[in-house]
């Protein structure tokens, strides 16, 4: 491009044409930026942007994140009228999505009299990349009402909308849509339905749709690598694996990722430090951050806090909040005060907003009777006006999905499943499960106090309303925002005993299944 900007600034005379060539050219590049840059020159010499000038313009403007010059060329485009052009509009949506403003690009779209696929596109990627798949969903119901036929770009965001919520039942319409019309035939299309499978909780769907396909890239086999990690398949990841290079496939930075979590998960330790050692010297692949971070989490659910501790002070890079965060919960689970309180204030220096990290060493600490740490941190938490995230589980029954939040009693249908879920652990408590009150850490509260906080947790309403709302011995399958606490992972086990019911849990970190009174992760989690 250096290049051909020379020739470009050297034409005595040049048109739109040739300036529409350079931004096109640019908006492909990592230096998209110098099309915004060159416009300007283009500009003050007098020539007209036509309708072929703004999606090239636009593009640039999307890969830079500008998002404020994306806003001045959507303007422009407004003022010469082209703002409706039907190669103009898919690449504005696509610009303010970019720029993480998908509500300003959800306006381009209404006001668009007949959307095409394109467009339709555009915006469910951008809601899908947004993590907001409801609203992605909510657009593709409203495009098969149409007379527009969904593409495999349709598919492969709306599949990633399926894999956030754990929407199943409409993966499975979904699947069977892509194979009705030939769509199984893209790699990429195939490879989507393994990611939804595997966050939806459908292994062997998964393994189904790998197994029938014709081709297998290297993002393939790396889907299959990571369904079997997330599900503490260990083994089964590292055998995939071999195959995968039996193939011939060439594996990549995410095949590794999924290597050292089916690693982390399964308490593989010397396989974990083997191959983030291969993967460099062997692959030539640089660790970046999510690398490191697993290996602190290997590290971490191993009980080698000083060892990960050290890992990460010696890094190459500068640590990130989440690294340290990792090894923070690491610190939780083990009950390690002394590290736990090293570790948050290195978080501190970096990010001292959220929640999450006052609550789990003030948890920590409780566990431990150390109070005056744990009403300090409190007290700090407060001053610092920093919130808790709520825990929130979802759960799908015949196509909707069903959200819930701990403690939450105020609505009708809430307290009436509040009811049931009281009965529900009356029944419990017969076959032997006992309330994990030491999980509740408030001194004032009451035995029977701490029981209801527990009684009332997002998972424990959304597995109840599935045993309330589906068939005898069908599958109840619940998506949490945050780690499962023991309590509800007992409680677990338990539900699928005496009710004869498979529940597939998938938390923040991986998935449990529990059946006849076990857990897949084998308590290790």
């Amino acid at each position: 491009m250096a290049h051909a900007h020379q020739i470009f600034v050297n034409i005595p005379q040049p048109d739109i044409v040739l300036f529409n060539s350079m931004a096109r050219g640019y908006a492909r590049t990592d230096s998209s930026f110098q099309a915004i840059s060159l416009f300007s020159r283009v500009l003050y010499i007098g020539l007209q942007p036509d309708d072929y000038t703004f999606p090239s313009l636009l593009k640039a403007c999307a890969n830079s994140r500008a998002l404020e010059e994306g806003k001045q060329t959507h303007c422009f485009a407004i003022k010469l009228g082209l703002n409706h052009n039907i190669y103009v509009q898919p690449t504005l949506i696509n610009m303010y999505t970019e720029c993480k403003d998908v509500d300003a690009a959800r306006r381009v779209f209404d006001k668009i009299p007949n959307p095409c696929i394109i467009s339709y596109n555009a915006i469910i990627t951008g809601y899908a990349r947004s993590s907001r798949p409801n609203e992605a969903l909510s657009l593709f119901r409203e495009l098969q009402a149409s007379n527009l036929k969904p593409t495999d770009v349709t598919l492969l965001s709306v599949l990633s909308s399926c894999a956030l919520l754990g929407a199943l039942d409409l993966g499975n319409w979904i699947n069977e849509y892509i194979k009705k019309n030939g769509l199984n035939q893209y790699v990429k299309v195939s490879t989507a339905l393994i990611d939804m499978y595997a966050k939806c909780g459908s292994l062997d769907a998964a393994v189904t749709v790998f197994e029938n396909m014709l081709v297998r890239d290297t993002q393939a086999w790396s889907a299959m690598i990571v369904a079997y990690a997330m599900h503490g398949h260990g083994h089964k990841a590292i055998s995939m694996f071999d195959q995968m290079r039996e193939n011939g496939v060439r594996p990549d930075e995410i095949t590794f990722l999924g290597l050292l979590s089916a690693c982390s998960h399964s308490g593989l330790l010397e396989e974990g430090y083997s191959y983030f050692n291969t993967m460099r010297a062997k692959y030539g692949i640089v660790p970046s951050i999510k690398h490191y971070g697993c290996m602190v989490d290997l590290l971490g659910r191993a009980g080698r806090l000083h060892e990960a501790y050290t890992f990460i002070e010696e890094l190459p890079i500068t640590p990130t909040p989440i690294l340290w965060r990792t090894l923070l919960s690491a610190c939780s689970s083990h009950g390690n005060v002394e590290i736990g309180k090293r570790v948050l204030e290195k978080i501190f220096v970096l990010d001292d907003s959220h929640g999450g990290d006052y609550v789990i060493l003030s948890n920590t600490c409780a566990r431990a009777g150390k109070w005056e740490d744990v009403n300090y941190i409190r007290k700090l938490m407060k001053d610092r006006r920093v919130n808790k995230i709520p825990g929130c589980s979802s759960v799908e029954v015949n196509n909707v999905v069903h959200e819930f939040f701990s403690g939450d009693g105020t609505r009708l249908e809430y307290r009436e499943l509040h009811r049931a879920l009281d009965k529900l652990v009356l029944e419990l408590k017969l076959v032997g499960y006992t309330p994990d009150t030491s999980l509740v850490f408030h001194a004032d509260l009451e035995e029977e106090e701490k029981e209801a906080t527990l009684r009332y947790h997002s998972e424990k309403l959304a597995i109840a309303f599935g045993l309330l709302n589906s068939p005898p011995g069908a599958t109840i399958r619940v998506v949490k925002n945050l780690r499962v606490c023991n309590d509800c992972h007992s409680a677990a086990k338990f539900i699928s005993l005496i009710f004869n019911r498979q529940i597939i849990l998938r938390d923040i970190q991986r998935f449990h299944h529990f059946r006849d009174g076990k857990c897949s992760c084998g308590d290790y989690w």
